[in-house]
């Protein structure tokens, strides 16, 4: 864990909390400091999103204090309240990345996956650091959103957000910041509710065998070997959750599969007359956008009630959830095997299909870093004509998965990655 005191507006502010899911709903706060104790750490503070439960963890030995508020705290509220816009309409969103700059000159980066910050996904580093971060973990795709300030617009991310950290704090109508005290980090103090009651027994044995000295020392003792447990253990944990994490093509189905569930589930082209501008499906979601033509409001609800009309009444959308099939969890090919026997093929039939290699995943926490075996390739394709199903049929290979079916102008686009070793 390194921490960072931050100030805005003379408030103090904290990133680089050490983050940890709870699962006890009746029990956080005892869950929470028990967790922190384990792990040496002395402040805490938790924050509930999405029917999630967190707690962030810091040590005052690096400088930071009780009462200072946490940054991504602050941030993923306001989030999980505002929610962010993408696929054509406002919505909760899950998964995102975010990257802001901060007064000192340092930046501020943070990764969220299922409503939960990654355990080092709350970092702050020098803009170089910050974008290496975001770059490996964009890499890894499933992200709803990317926020940051307007000068990564450039770099390309997908549904992209222009924003500064001070619009994710709340302000006053003066324009001062507005605090909430839940923000701010509390003291870890007690003693463990994980402690065994033989402690007891074992302290009055010591103390009438080695008298109060050699009891203190055993104590120590015990404590340090409990602590470097705890440690190990909370390593362990995260090189897992590192490991999970590193295999994303097992949390996506075959590119058969997908394009299969996309062209079934393409009923609505012309709903209610409206003019098509374009059909996308991903592994969670198909979108429809329409322009409204000749046709009329009234006739779009008469055959989708939920489609969602723009103000001014000449675009909509239709946004539902996906679930093409069960994902797979293959064996990768080296990286020429896989490549060249899609590329081949694809050549042969006069199917263009451009590839760049993606940033080198790396995931570090203190003194444990943890890098895969395996490289990813992002790909972009148009059918070209052919039926997307054949196309689907040779991108079907071990570690290749085709992250997102777009339907435009009367083509068929593909983009996804190649995993391979």
């Amino acid at each position: 864990m390194a921490s960072i005191v931050i100030t805005l507006d003379k408030h103090k502010f904290v990133g680089g909390l050490f983050w940890q899911s709870l699962s006890k709903p009746r029990e956080l706060n005892r869950e929470a400091a028990d967790l922190g104790r384990k792990i040496d750490s002395d402040l805490m503070v938790i924050r509930m999103d999405h029917t999630t439960a967190q707690a962030g963890f810091a040590q005052s030995r690096e400088g930071t204090r009780r009462g200072m508020y946490s940054l991504a705290a602050v941030v993923s509220k306001t989030l999980a309240i505002e929610g962010a816009f993408y696929d054509g309409e406002q919505q909760p969103v899950h998964n995102w990345l975010g990257a802001f700059k901060l007064p000192e000159g340092n930046w501020i980066y943070f990764a969220v996956r299922d409503a939960n910050f990654l355990p080092n996904g709350d970092f702050v580093g020098s803009k170089e650091e910050v974008l290496d971060r975001l770059h490996n973990d964009y890499a890894l795709g499933g992200w709803n959103v990317v926020l940051g300030e307007e000068e990564l617009k450039s770099f390309g991310f997908h549904n992209f957000q222009p924003r500064d950290i001070r619009s994710f704090i709340p302000q006053r109508a003066d324009g001062s910041l507005r605090i909430h005290k839940w923000w701010g980090l509390r003291q870890i103090g007690g003693r463990p509710s994980w402690l065994p009651m033989a402690a007891g027994v074992a302290a009055l044995a010591a103390l009438s065998l080695a008298g109060a000295w050699g009891w203190q020392l055993y104590q120590q003792k015990q404590q340090e070997r409990e602590r470097e447990i705890a440690m190990q253990q909370a390593r362990e944990r995260i090189l897992r959750e590192a490991s999970a994490a590193a295999r994303p093509w097992s949390k996506r189905v075959a590119p058969a599969m997908l394009v299969r569930a996309c062209q079934k589930q393409f009923v609505h082209p012309t709903a209610g007359g409206w003019l098509l501008e374009s059909y996308s499906c991903t592994q969670d979601q198909q979108t429809y956008l329409w322009k409204r033509g000749s046709s009329s409001i009234a006739m779009l609800r008469e055959q989708l009630p939920e489609a969602q009309v723009d103000a001014s009444g000449e675009h909509a959308s239709y946004v539902r959830a996906l679930k093409p099939g069960n994902p797979q969890n293959e064996e990768l090919q080296d990286q020429r095997q896989a490549m060249e026997q899609v590329l081949s093929r694809l050549q042969m039939m006069g199917v263009p299909m451009k590839v760049v290699a993606a940033p080198a995943l790396q995931l570090q926490n203190g003194e444990q870093q943890w890098q895969p075996n395996w490289r990813s390739y992002l790909f972009k394709l148009n059918a070209a004509g052919m039926e997307p199903q054949e196309i689907a049929g040779i991108l079907n290979r071990p570690g290749v998965r085709v992250d997102k079916v777009l339907y435009q102008g009367s083509e068929w686009i593909m983009e996804g990655t190649i995993y391979a070793k």
